[in-house]
């Protein structure tokens, strides 16, 4: 299934992109599009996004304009078509 993986402020300039779309397999949860970056994009993403079995503060992340805190945190399972959005810091997302 393809999503797309935004990424904003300092992650877009990590990242060098604004978004990629992933090619992931079906039944793949935030957690994976994670280490989808970190392996084909951008070695080192993890260590910016994740501590420990969590997302390190003040990180968000959003799937279709959703705070993950509000689903089901990086299990949260994606679909085809899903905009997962990335960012170092708390955001309004709409």
């Amino acid at each position: 299934m393809r999503v797309r993986l935004v990424f904003i402020q300092e992650f877009y300039k990590a990242v060098g992109r604004f978004q990629v779309d992933a090619d992931l397999p079906e039944g793949s949860t935030v957690r994976d599009a994670i280490e989808y970056v970190d392996r084909e994009v951008y070695k080192g993403f993890k260590d910016l996004v994740l501590e420990g079995d969590g997302v390190k503060y003040p990180v968000e992340i959003a799937v279709n304009g959703r705070r993950i805190d509000f689903l089901d945190g990086l299990h949260t399972k994606l679909n085809e078509g899903d905009q997962v959005l990335f960012s170092p810091r708390a955001l309004f997302v709409l």
